[in-house]
C-alpha cells in the first residue's frame, strides 16, 4: 500500500502525522493548543480523514475530543490496510460554543473556522488573532481587542462588539453583519442586496445565478462578470465604468441611463434585444 499525507485542515496547520508501523498501519498526531505560550490552552478537536484520490475525503474513526484548559495529547489510529493508494489528512476545529473566555490573552491565537457561538469574550485581547470563517454568532465582544485582527468571513450575527476596539471593516467585505451591535452602538444588518454586492466585488460570485436580477443604480465599477448570463437583467442607471463584460449574455438585458457601457470595449459581448444606455434597442 502506497500511502501519502495532506497538510492539515483548519487550526491544525502544523499538526503532522507520523508513521508509527506500517504492519498493521498506525498513525499518530499530536494535538497542541491554538494559542501563545502563555495562553490559556485551547486545544481543537481532530478527525483524521482518508481519501483515494485527494478530492473526496471521508470520516476515518472517531474525532479527538480537544477542548479549553486541556493538556496536549499523543493520538493514535491503527489503520486497516488496503492493495490500493490512500491519503490521509487531519481536520480540526475549535469547538467552544458557549465558552467564558473573559479577559484572555488570545493574543495571536488560530481560531480560523472556530465555533464560538454564544461565548463570552468581553474584554478579551484578540490582537493578531486569525478568526477567517469563524462563528461569533451570539457572542459576547464587548471591549474586545480586534487589533490587527483577521476577520475574514466572520459570522457576527446577534453579536456584541459595544467598545471593541477595531480594524477599518472594508478589509474584511465578506464579514457577516445580522443584527450585530457595532462597536459605537449602533446595530447592522447587511440587505441581501448588499451581501451580493460584496460578492461581487469580491469574486464575482461564480455560484450565484445573475440572470434576470436587478442591478439598477448599483455601483458594479470593476466587478468581473465576463462570459456571465445576465440575460433579462435590469442595469438601468448602473455604473458599469471598468466592468468587465467580455462574452457576457446580455440579451432582452436592460442598460437604459447606465454610465461607462460601450459595446467595443467587450469582446464578444453578446447584445440581442438590448436596450442600450442611449436608450436605443440592438438587433
Amino acid at each position: 500500500m502506497v500511502t501519502l499525507f495532506s497538510a492539515a485542515l483548519g487550526q491544525g496547520a502544523d499538526i503532522r502525522l507520523t508513521i508509527e508501523r506500517t504492519d498493521p498501519l498506525e498513525l499518530s498526531w499530536v494535538t497542541a493548543s491554538v494559542t501563545q505560550s502563555g495562553s490559556i490552552s485551547i486545544i481543537p478537536d481532530t478527525q483524521l480523514e482518508t481519501s483515494t484520490d485527494l478530492i473526496h475525503w471521508q470520516v476515518l474513526g472517531q474525532s479527538q475530543t480537544g477542548g479549553l484548559d486541556t493538556p496536549s495529547l499523543t493520538v493514535s489510529r491503527i489503520i486497516e490496510t488496503t492493495a490500493s493508494p490512500c491519503y490521509f489528512r487531519i481536520r480540526s476545529q475549535v469547538n467552544l460554543p458557549n465558552a467564558d473566555l473573559t479577559k484572555h490573552n488570545l493574543v495571536a491565537a488560530d481560531l480560523r473556522g472556530a465555533n464560538l457561538s454564544d461565548a463570552n469574550l468581553a474584554n478579551t485581547d484578540l490582537a493578531l488573532a486569525k478568526l477567517d470563517g469563524a462563528d461569533l454568532t451570539g457572542a459576547n465582544l464587548t471591549g474586545v481587542n480586534f487589533a490587527e485582527t483577521v476577520l475574514g468571513s466572520v459570522n457576527f450575527t446577534d453579536a456584541n462588539l459595544t467598545g471593541a476596539t477595531t480594524a477599518p471593516w472594508h478589509h474584511f467585505p465578506e464579514t457577516v453583519y445580522r443584527n450585530t451591535t457595532l462597536p459605537d452602538g449602533t446595530v447592522k444588518t447587511d440587505t441581501p442586496e448588499r451581501r451580493l454586492l460584496i460578492k461581487l466585488y469580491v469574486d464575482g460570485a461564480p455560484k450565484v445565478e445573475l440572470a434576470g436580477r436587478d442591478f439598477s443604480g448599483w455601483d458594479l465599477r470593476g466587478v468581473e462578470l465576463q462570459n456571465r448570463n445576465l440575460s433579462k437583467c435590469n442595469f438601468t442607471g448602473t455604473d458599469l465604468r471598468n466592468t468587465k463584460l467580455a462574452g457576457a449574455n446580455l440579451t432582452l438585458a436592460n442598460l437604459l441611463g447606465a454610465t461607462g457601457f460601450e459595446p467595443v470595449d467587450h469582446e464578444a459581448v453578446i447584445l440581442h434585444q438590448t436596450t442600450l444606455p442611449d436608450g436605443t434597442v440592438s438587433d
